[in-house]
């Protein structure tokens, strides 16, 4: 698809993906975008600390029981999404300036869908590659459970689990990867979009929004996979004006990252080991 013309007065080509007027009151936009996307992440990743380091506190203030409960509520990461998702949805729906097209748009999605397939092909085998090197060079894919007991993460559920791929593949799309798509891409880029001069900035700020809702799973290698997936991901909605396409692709990569076993650093399931 071809690229709008630029507006050179407001910094941003015009992306039919939300207002190029400013807001009234930008700084709280501002406070907004970094509450939404890089507080409460961090709110729910120190709940989620693996070391626990909060715990002393409330055990010495008498409030274990209340830090048990704020823990064991933000583990629910699935519930806590789908949630934020249906909110989202609405305050777009209730926006007059926001085209509901984007939250599908399956036209472009379906024309755009060979790159997809291509560009997955190239960076597919990569991943791949890297997952086996990582595996077979350092312990970095050696998952340490709970009860002590150490396995290899590296094809683990094809191996082991090759039902577990068949219901990934049907439900990872619906319940993570799309969601994640409405709020990262659809709401993201209408809502803030007009607080950046260009488009440049807005991608990268929302590639590393993107990375950073990630920071629960207390992983550098999860920031290492979900920052270029942020950048990929933000691409082909811009390029598309489609929230399907991106949660397609979206689904292609997260569903094979479960593949190779480089899922396991974005898995609730991981949270704590």
């Amino acid at each position: 698809m071809n690229e709008p013309p630029s507006n050179p007065e407001n910094g941003c080509p015009d992306l039919d993906i939300g207002p190029r007027t400013p807001p009234r009151r930008p700084v709280l936009r501002w406070l907004e975008m970094l509450g939404i996307f890089f507080g409460v992440p961090a709110f729910i990743a120190v709940f989620l600390d693996p070391k626990q380091r909060l715990r002393p506190y409330f055990d010495a203030s008498g409030a274990d029981t209340f830090f048990n409960g704020i823990r064991s509520a933000a583990g629910m990461i699935i519930p806590v999404l789908l949630i934020f998702t249906v909110i989202v949805t609405i305050v777009l729906a209730r926006d007059r300036t926001f085209r509901n097209r984007l939250l599908w748009n399956a036209k472009p999605a379906f024309r755009d869908l060979p790159r997809i397939l291509g560009l997955f092909a190239v960076l597919g085998a990569g991943l791949l590659g890297a997952a086996w090197l990582l595996a077979h060079f350092t312990d970095i894919m050696t998952a340490t459970l709970p009860d002590g007991s150490t396995r290899s993460a590296f094809l683990f559920l094809p191996r082991e689990r090759p039902w577990l791929i068949f219901l990934i593949a049907i439900g990872y799309p619906v319940f993570s990867a799309y969601p994640q798509e409405i709020i990262s891409r659809a709401f993201f880029f209408h809502r803030y979009r007009a607080l950046f001069p260009n488009t440049a900035s807005l991608v990268t700020v929302n590639a590393f929004a993107f990375m950073w809702l990630h920071c629960p799973f207390w992983s550098i290698e999860a920031f290492a996979l979900t920052l270029p997936g942020g950048f990929l991901f933000a691409y082909t909605y811009i390029r598309t004006r489609s929230t399907l396409a991106a949660g397609i692709e979206h689904a292609l990569y997260g569903w094979w990252a479960f593949f190779t076993g480089l899922g396991w650093f974005v898995f609730t399931g991981s949270i704590g080991t």
